[in-house]
């Protein structure tokens, strides 16, 4: 497994992103199916005193809304223009002059910052760029790489993330974001006859069901619900056996028109299996702890910077898997809606803090 997980995090070097974007990218010359054109979107009039805002993002995130939460923060300080960048998957992002005619105020890159050159983000000619980059996507990329980066701001959404570009040099922000608990619907929680209703969201094949069966070995779990939406790489569905489907009363699904379908689904169940290794903000994690779900989870950034284990969630080593103890999953339930009132409140605070720190351009940057 240890050997089998090595060979994913070598695919996943920034460099080799890159070298399969030139591939995909050669590909689709070749088969006609270039998209050289991101969409913008939520484009906001908003007041005409407002600032001028231009967000890159990941074209796969119109899909997902990842990060529509920070276009609605940055709303409240100006115009936003989303431009989703579509490189990762063969396409190509407009040359820096047709984004530097704009004339931004403010310029955020969310995401894979590495498909972006500095000297091309200079080009631009917005005097206030920042870098948000995700951990799950850039912990192991070299510092020397991100000290190209230098002369441009950062904000990080993981503290581990944040001390690491603090220790190079680099200046950043940390923030934790956590979702407002009354967009979302009570769990299934069921005190009386202490059943276990699972959710498990495969994203890739880091976690699948494999690896969730031998965590729940024993436990009384008496339904479970596979959402099998994966990524788009080079992963696939592992589905349990017909046993399993019949023991586990499991039922699956692949992907939801809409969010509100998803999370009444997931208010089904009162335990959640965090679907990835690393996160950069944990969107799904974060949903089912607003949510008031125990979250499983692998021991790793940003999950364990929210989850204390056997106090508001479970953590694992995922690379020794052996069967939780989920007996007193209900009592950890209850500290678990506890901290995520306190995480909650922490993010509602912070949000004033944070638009000051993008609206604050340092002189003799960029």
């Amino acid at each position: 497994m240890n050997i089998l997980r090595n060979q994913i995090k070598l695919l996943r070097t920034y460099r080799l992103k890159l070298i399969f974007a030139r591939i995909i990218r050669l590909f689709r010359i070749i088969t006609f199916t270039v998209q050289d054109i991101p969409a913008s979107y939520f484009t906001y009039t908003g007041k005409e005193t407002g600032l001028k805002i231009g967000m890159i993002d990941f074209s796969y995130h119109q899909k997902t809304n990842s990060s529509s939460f920070f276009i609605d923060l940055l709303r409240c300080i100006g115009s936003v223009v989303v431009f989703w960048d579509n490189q990762w998957n063969g396409g190509l992002f407009p040359a820096p002059e047709a984004l530097k005619s704009r004339n931004f105020d403010i310029l955020v890159v969310w995401h894979g910052f590495y498909y972006h050159k500095p000297e091309n983000l200079k080009k631009i000619g917005c005097n206030n760029t920042i870098i948000v980059p995700m951990y799950d996507d850039s912990h192991n990329i070299p510092d020397r790489l991100f000290l190209q980066y230098k002369d441009f701001r950062w904000i990080a959404f993981s503290k581990t993330f944040q001390d690491r570009l603090n220790k190079i040099g680099l200046e950043s922000r940390y923030f934790r974001y956590f979702p407002a608990q009354s967009h979302f619907q009570e769990p299934k929680m069921d005190h009386e006859t202490h059943e276990l209703h699972g959710f498990f969201w495969q994203r890739n094949n880091d976690i699948t069901w494999q690896h969730i069966r031998k965590l729940i070995e024993g436990a009384p779990f008496t339904s479970f619900h596979l959402h099998l939406a994966i990524d788009p790489m080079w992963y696939k569905a592992v589905l349990p056996t017909h046993e399993e489907m019949r023991n586990y009363n499991i039922t699956v699904s692949q992907w939801f028109d809409k969010k509100e379908d998803y999370l009444k689904t997931l208010s089904g169940s009162n335990v959640f299996f965090a679907p990835r290794l690393y996160e950069g903000i944990g969107m799904p994690f974060l949903e089912a702890m607003a949510m008031g779900i125990v979250v499983v989870a692998p021991g790793h950034p940003t999950m364990n910077e929210y989850i204390i284990d056997g106090e508001n969630g479970l953590l694992y080593d995922p690379d020794h898997i052996t069967p939780l103890d989920f007996s007193n999953i209900f009592q950890i339930s209850l500290k678990a809606a506890t901290l995520s009132e306190l995480y909650s409140a922490e993010w509602k605070s912070q949000r004033t803090a944070l638009l000051r720190w993008v609206n604050s351009e340092t002189p003799g940057k960029n």
